[in-house]
């Protein structure tokens, strides 16, 4: 008995509410249907009634078609016979509109009197039927026209004289059936209104006593419950409510104040280990400063190492190149067999000084630094010293590098060197990552307003899954060869911002376009760049 008492409260609150729905759907239903049923009713009086005067007219053209056929024609009947044929329509009308009127009534008095009804458009229909009988023998026996007329007007008159009452009180009856059903209305409307005033009474009534009755006190502990709620949620976890009662409110209540209990203490080991953990954490975070702090002083020494053994290089190839371009100079004054020597002296020379000018370039890239120096290039020469830089590793690797210039006349407007180095990376990157007896293919075309440097390989490809982040500093990928830390040029990374700096992009398909039928997925990495404007 304890749990019912809020059962209990909210049924009454339930069937009350039902009790007053059901009764005024029901006053609803039964006021509706009663309109319907006068509100059909004087449509159909509505509807006799017009046809009554449809009737009165049809009846005067009859006469009057009758004293015309009297004075012109010999042979009246086909024309006696359409106004008559006119006049019957109407009468058809009137005996189905009687009918459906019939019909709809229950009453049996109602029933009744619709019949009699029926029964003076009968005699109606049949004195019309006997006038236009007795115009058509009249008036072929009647040779003379004013005699025909004559005769065809005394009938015209004996005929409205029995015609016209009969007529005029089935007028009367439907007009007076119409303003009944209208009074009907209007006593239904103020029967409903009543009704709904009753009922809105009975409402409010009942509303007031389950108010002060169940559900005052049901509303005051709900609103202390969500009182106490809002207070657990705004951090206040010592709120207590007072479970007074023996219902399912109270047992919730009860269940309430021991969640906030259970929160509370909670609440206290977790503060405990929160300050732990912000011991440890700020212990270890003075370590990764620490930490960090020693990588950047070694990440700086050794780009400041980088930069001064590359600057530092500089003036010794720079004094090899100038001897070895004065004994150059000399001539015939030196042997052969040492011009030889000079001359592979200064190739080696200024291959290695453009390897210290590189090195340069990628320190002073990383210290966030990119210095472009823009000119007019060809696309075709860039891939060339790509190519020629690539060259012996890929002779070591076993692997052809095959280049296709391009028409030669594709120019852009970059930095030749830091191109170079871009196609160099791509061309090493594909040697990395391709068999031995592979094919390479570096190739420069055109494709509308941009110049296209592709390096294709042959090689294990990328999966869809690492495509996205090829480009990004520091990825090195899942399938690496045994010499993927051999390198020269620049990483992809770089690579990209190199390409972007020239306002071009860099691209890749994996597959690649050398896959087809070599069974290796094989890459294709794209760098598209503007081309230059013509100049004189």
């Amino acid at each position: 008995m304890a749990l019912r008492s809020l059962r209990s409260k909210i049924m009454l609150i339930l069937v009350g509410g039902a009790l007053i729905a059901a009764t005024s759907g029901a006053a609803l239903i039964i006021g509706m249907r009663q309109a319907d049923r006068h509100i059909d009713r004087a449509h159909l009086s509505q509807n006799q009634l017009e046809l009554l005067m449809l009737l009165a007219g049809r009846v005067s053209d009859f006469g009057i078609v009758a004293l015309e056929a009297a004075r012109t024609l010999q042979s009246v009947r086909p024309f006696i016979a359409g106004a008559a044929t006119e006049v019957n329509a109407v009468f058809d009308l009137l005996d189905a509109s009687i009918e459906k009127q019939v019909a709809g009534l229950t009453a049996g008095a109602e029933r009744n009197a619709e019949a009699a009804e029926g029964l003076g458009v009968a005699r109606m229909r049949a004195m019309v039927q006997n006038l236009n009988r007795q115009l058509s023998e009249s008036l072929e026996r009647t040779a003379n026209p004013d005699d025909r007329v004559a005769e065809a007007r005394r009938l015209i008159e004996v005929f409205g004289f029995s015609f016209s009452p009969i007529l005029s009180r089935a007028v009367e009856d439907e007009r007076r059936e119409a303003q009944g059903a209208r009074d009907a209305m209007t006593v239904l409307k103020s029967s409903l209104l009543s009704v709904a005033a009753l009922l809105t009474l009975g409402a409010l009534a009942l509303s007031v006593l389950l108010y002060l009755g169940p559900v005052r006190a049901v509303l005051k502990r709900l609103g202390q419950t969500i009182e106490g709620a809002e207070a657990i949620a705004s951090g206040r976890l010592d709120t207590r409510l007072a479970s007074d009662g023996r219902d399912e409110l109270t047992s919730l209540m009860t269940s309430f104040n021991r969640m906030a209990e259970n929160l509370s203490e909670r609440e206290g080991a977790l503060m405990a280990g929160q300050r732990d953990l912000q011991h440890t954490i700020e212990e270890r975070t003075a370590k990764l400063r620490e930490a960090n702090r020693r990588l950047e002083e070694i990440d700086l020494n050794r780009r400041r190492f980088f930069a001064d053994v590359s600057h530092e290089l500089r003036t010794p190839l720079t004094v090899i190149l100038g001897e070895a371009e004065l004994l150059l100079r000399q001539g015939d004054d030196i042997p052969q067999s040492c011009r030889a020597s000079m001359d592979t002296i200064q190739q080696r020379a200024r291959r290695l000084n453009r390897r210290v000018e590189d090195m340069l370039r990628v320190a002073r890239s990383e210290s966030g630094r990119l210095e472009l120096s823009l000119m007019r290039a060809e696309a075709g020469d860039i891939i060339a010293d790509a190519v020629a830089d690539t060259l012996a590793l890929a002779r070591r690797s076993g692997i052809e590098v095959r280049v296709e210039r391009g028409p030669g006349n594709l120019y852009v407007r970059g930095d030749r060197d830091w191109l170079r180095q871009v196609c160099s990376g791509l061309i090493v990157n594909a040697i990395k990552f391709s068999s031995a007896s592979s094919l390479i293919e570096v190739k420069a075309a055109g494709d509308g307003g941009a110049a296209l440097l592709e390096v294709s390989d042959q090689g294990q490809g990328i999966p869809e899954e690492e495509q996205p982040l090829i480009f990004g500093r520091f990825y090195k990928g899942r399938n690496r060869s045994a010499d993927a830390g051999v390198g020269h040029g620049v990483g992809l990374a770089l690579a990209k911002w190199i390409i972007e700096e020239h306002k071009g992009r860099i691209e890749l398909q994996s597959p690649g376009r050398l896959s087809q039928g070599r069974g290796a997925p094989g890459t294709t990495v794209i760098v598209r760049l503007n081309l230059a404007e013509a100049t004189a």
